[in-house]
C-alpha cells in the first residue's frame, strides 16, 4: 500500500500520544504505528492494514494506555488485521449498525426475480428500506429511480415526504435535470408524472448543517421528515457524512443510494460506496446496472471505460491505436497542446459569447473541458488556466483592463459553498454583460434555459475554469474532453479510478495527452478497500462507549 510522505500532522499526533503512553511500551514502535495509521487516514483509508505497518511486534504495543481493542475508548484501535484512529473506528461501527438495522428484507426467490433490471429494482425498493443502485454513465440509474418513484407514488406515497439529494451543488443540478428529462421521456400517467419530485438539495442542506456547532439539525433524535430519501453520486460521500445521513434517515423510511463504484471516491476519508458494493454482505440490497445506453458498440469512449474497469491493458491500448475508434485519440507528445488547437476547439464558444446567447454560451462551453489530476505544476490546473486565459482573451471581446481579472467570456468555478446566494462548490458561471448592470457572472437557474446573475464582487471563493481537476469533474459530462496525464512517479493520485472517472466524463470524444507508460501505471494502481464495512456487516455489533461529543463529530466539507 502506498503511503504519503511523513507529514507534520502525523508526527505531531505520534508525539502527543507517545507522551500520554508514559513509557508503557517501546516509544519508537508506538510512534511508527501511530504515524502509519494517521498517514493512511489522510490517504482516505479508514482501516489501516497491519500487514503493511512498519512495526514488527504489534502485540507488544497492546499494553499501552493509548492502544485499545475494538469497542474500547482509546485513541488508537487495533483489532484483527487492521488498526483505526478511534473516531473512524466509531464511524465505521455506527454506520454498520445503521445498515444492519435496515437489512430486514425478505429476499425474492431467484425464479421470481424479474429479468428486467429496472423492474427488479422496483421490486427491491418495495421490499427493502435500503437499496443501492450502482452503474456507470448511461446505464439507466436515473430512469430506474424514476420508475421506482412512480411505483411508490402509485402505492400512495406522499410526494412531500420524498427527499432528493446529492453531495455537491453541481451534482444536485444534474440530478434535477436528469429526473425532469426522464419524467418527460417515460410514458407515465400525468397524475403520476406530475407528482414525481424534481427538486433536490445538497446533503448538508438537507441534513441542516449548523456551521457554528459543526453539527446537523437532523440526526437520530430529530430525523428527516421523509418516507423516502434518494441520494445521487453516492461515491462522493465520505465516512462521516454517510454515517450522519444514515442516522438522520427515519428507521421506517426507504434510503436509496445511486452511484458508480468504479469512479473516484470522496476527497475526504473513505471510499464507502465502493466498499459497500464490493462484497456479499449487501447482495440482497444491491442492483448493479451493466449495460450502457450512452455508448454504442463502436464508441471508443465506452470501449475504453470497459477496458479500464476490467484492468485490461491490452484492450485499452488496442482501442486507442485502432482507427475504428476515431472518437478516442492518444498523443504522447506535448506538442498536442497548443494555442491553435484551443482556438479551433472553442471557436463555437467564442462565437456564442460574441452573440450574447446565454444558452448557446453554456452549451458551447460544455462541449470541451480540459482535465488534469494536478492543481500545481507545469501541467496542473493553475498553470493551464493561466495559459488558456492568455490564449482565449485574445479571441474574446475586448475588455476593460481595469476590471482584471474579469473579462467577457471568463468561466469560473465556485470553490466554497454560499447558502445565502444558493451557490455551491463546483458550480460553473460565465461572465457576460448585463444590459442594465454591467458585467455579471451568470449561473444556470435550475430550469432549462433559465439563468441568474451575480455581481463578481459577491461571488464566494472561485477560480477560472477552462481546466479543472479530475476530482472536481465528478458529476459532470462534456461532449469532448482533453485529458492531460503528466509523468508523476509513484503518485497515489494516478490510479485506475482516476483514469476511469476522467474517461467517462466524455460523451462523444476524448483526446489524451499521456505516455503509454503513464497509462499502464494508472491502470495497474487500484484503490484498496478503505474500510472493514463488509466484514463488520457479517458479524455481530461490538458494544462501545463514547462521549456524546464524539458521537456528534463534525461532518466533512462538501
Amino acid at each position: 500500500m502506498s503511503q504519503s510522505p511523513s507529514h507534520p500532522l502525523d508526527e505531531h499526533l505520534a508525539g502527543l500520544l507517545s507522551r500520554l503512553d508514559g513509557g508503557h511500551v517501546e516509544t519508537r514502535s508506538l510512534q511508527a504505528l501511530i504515524q502509519y495509521v494517521s498517514a493512511c487516514t489522510r490517504d482516505g483509508v479508514i482501516a489501516a492494514p497491519l500487514a503493511d505497518a512498519p512495526v514488527a511486534d504489534i502485540d507488544a504495543l497492546r499494553g499501552s494506555p493509548v492502544v485499545g481493542g475494538e469497542g474500547e475508548y482509546k485513541p488508537l484501535v487495533v483489532g484483527g488485521s487492521h488498526a483505526w484512529l478511534y473516531r473512524y473506528w466509531l464511524y465505521e461501527e455506527r454506520l454498520a449498525g445503521c445498515i444492519r438495522a435496515r437489512m430486514d428484507s425478505v429476499p425474492a426467490n431467484a425464479d421470481d426475480a424479474p429479468a428486467d433490471l429496472q423492474q427488479r429494482a422496483v421490486e427491491l425498493a418495495r421490499r427493502n428500506r435500503f437499496l443501492i443502485i450502482a452503474g456507470g454513465p448511461g446505464t439507466g440509474k436515473t430512469t430506474t429511480v424514476t420508475r421506482i418513484l412512480a411505483h411508490l407514488l402509485e402505492g400512495g406515497a406522499d410526494p412531500a415526504r420524498i427527499l432528493l439529494a446529492a453531495p455537491t451543488g453541481k451534482a444536485v443540478m444534474r440530478m434535477q435535470e436528469s429526473i425532469r428529462e426522464t419524467r418527460q421521456r417515460l410514458a407515465l400517467p400525468d397524475a403520476i408524472a406530475n407528482c414525481i419530485p424534481d427538486q433536490a438539495s445538497t446533503l448538508h442542506r438537507m441534513l441542516g448543517y449548523i456551521p457554528n456547532r459543526n453539527g446537523f439539525r437532523h440526526h437520530a433524535a430529530n430525523p428527516l421528515p421523509a418516507d423516502v430519501v434518494i441520494v445521487d453520486e453516492a461515491s462522493m460521500i465520505d465516512i462521516s457524512l454517510m454515517t450522519h445521513l444514515f442516522e438522520a434517515t427515519p428507521p421506517e423510511a426507504k434510503l436509496i443510494l445511486l452511484g458508480d463504484k468504479d469512479q473516484l471516491a470522496s476527497v475526504e476519508t473513505g471510499s464507502i460506496f465502493r466498499d459497500l458494493c464490493n462484497g456479499e454482505a449487501l447482495s440482497g440490497q444491491m442492483l448493479a446496472l451493466q449495460t450502457s445506453y450512452r455508448f454504442a458498440v463502436g464508441d471508443g469512449v465506452g470501449q475504453l471505460a470497459q477496458a479500464i474497469r476490467e484492468a485490461d491493458e491490452g484492450r485499452l491500448l488496442e482501442v486507442l491505436d485502432s482507427p475504428a475508434y476515431g472518437d478516442v485519440t492518444l498523443d504522447d507528445a506535448e506538442a498536442g497542446l497548443d494555442a491553435g488547437w484551443l482556438q479551433h476547439s472553442w471557436r463555437d464558444y467564442v462565437a456564442a459569447v460574441r452573440a450574447g446567447d446565454k444558452e448557446a454560451v453554456f452549451r458551447a462551453f460544455n462541449a470541451l473541458r480540459i482535465l488534469t489530476p494536478l492543481r500545481k505544476g507545469r501541467l496542473g490546473v493553475e498553470t493551464l488556466n493561466a495559459w488558456v486565459d492568455g490564449v482565449m482573451q485574445r479571441r474574446l471581446p475586448a475588455h476593460d483592463a481595469a476590471q482584471k481579472p474579469w473579462y467577457v467570456g471568463r468561466p469560473v468555478m465556485v470553490t466554497q459553498n454560499d447558502y445565502r446566494q444558493n451557490l455551491f462548490n463546483g458550480d460553473i458561471g460565465i461572465a457576460l454583460p448585463d444590459a442594465n448592470a454591467g458585467l455579471r457572472v451568470w449561473f444556470p437557474a435550475g430550469e432549462a434555459g433559465q439563468y441568474r446573475a451575480v455581481a463578481p464582487v459577491r461571488l464566494p471563493a472561485h477560480e477560472t475554469a477552462w481546466a479543472m481537476t479530475i476530482h472536481k469533474s465528478q458529476g459532470s459530462e462534456f461532449s469532448q474532453v482533453l485529458l492531460i496525464l503528466p509523468e508523476v512517479e509513484d503518485s497515489p493520485l494516478l490510479g485506475r479510478e482516476l483514469l476511469y472517472t476522467a474517461v467517462t466524463r466524455a460523451k462523444q470524444g476524448l483526446h489524451i495527452l499521456a505516455s503509454r507508460t503513464t497509462l499502464r501505471r494508472a491502470l495497474r494502481q487500484a484503490t484498496p478497500p478503505a474500510s472493514q464495512l463488509q466484514e463488520r456487516l457479517l458479524r455481530e455489533a461490538i458494544p462501545y462507549s463514547s462521549p456524546a461529543a464524539l458521537s456528534a463529530s463534525a461532518p466533512s466539507r462538501d
